[in-house]
C-alpha cells in the first residue's frame, strides 16, 4: 500500500511523504527495499511537476540508489513496524532543490525546479498612498507570485519589508505588471503606486 503527499512552494524545499509496506528475506532487506522504493517514488511524484515525466522516469531508473540518496536532504520515519521478513512505515523526505537542478541539468533534462530560498534578504520601502487598499493589492501580488514578505515596520504610509534576495527579480516583475513603480536606492527597493 502506498500513500503519497507532495508539498512545495517557490523557494521552499520540496518534500513528499509515502506509506510503504515491503516484505523480503529479512527485515533489514525489506527496510532497505522500502526506503529505495519510497525515495524513487517521492522524487518522481515531486519532480514530475517541474520536468518531463518520461525523461525523469528513465533517469530515475538509470540512477543508482546511492546517487539518489545525494538528492535528499533528510528523511523521517513514522509508524514504523518491523517483523522477521516485513517492514512498513510512513516515510517523509525533503529534497535538495539545488542538487536536483544540477542532476537534471547534467543529464540534459530541462526543468523548472525552484531554487532553494536564499538566507540573504533585501529591504523594500513601500509607500501606500491609498492605505489598506494598496496594502491589500500588494499582499495579493506577493501571494500570486508566491513571494513571502516579512514586515519590519509601518510608519504612516510607509512600510518596510524584507524578502529573500532570490525573490527580488520575481517580485519587481510582479509589482510592475500590477501597475506599481519602483526604483533602487543604494540597494533598498522603493515601491509606490
Amino acid at each position: 500500500m502506498f500513500l503519497l503527499l507532495v508539498t512545495s512552494a517557490f523557494g521552499a524545499p520540496l518534500s513528499g511523504s509515502m506509506s510503504v509496506n515491503q516484505t523480503s528475506d529479512t527485515a533489514a532487506k525489506a527496510k532497505s527495499e522500502a526506503t529505495n522504493i519510497a525515495r524513487k517514488q517521492i522524487l518522481f511524484n515531486v519532480l514530475s511537476q517541474y520536468t518531463d515525466k518520461t525523461a525523469l522516469n528513465g533517469l530515475l531508473q538509470d540512477t543508482s540508489n546511492d546517487d539518489l540518496m545525494n538528492l535528499i536532504v533528510s528523511s523521517t520515519v513514522a509508524n514504523e513496524h518491523i517483523s522477521a521478513t516485513a517492514y512498513s512505515a510512513n516515510i517523509t523526505m525533503i529534497i535538495d532543490n539545488d542538487a536536483v537542478k544540477r542532476w537534471l541539468s547534467a543529464n540534459n533534462i530541462q526543468n523548472w525546479v525552484p531554487a532553494a530560498e536564499s538566507a540573504e534578504k533585501f529591504t523594500a520601502l513601500i509607500v501606500i498612498s491609498n492605505g489598506i487598499a494598496d496594502w491589500a493589492d500588494l499582499k495579493r501580488i506577493t501571494r500570486d507570485a508566491n513571494v513571502e514578505i516579512e514586515t519590519q515596520s509601518i510608519t504612516g504610509n510607509q512600510i518596510v519589508v524584507k524578502m529573500p534576495l532570490n525573490y527580488r527579480t520575481k517580485f519587481t516583475a510582479a509589482v510592475r505588471e500590477a501597475g506599481w513603480k519602483y526604483s533602487d536606492n543604494e540597494g533598498i527597493l522603493h515601491i509606490w503606486k
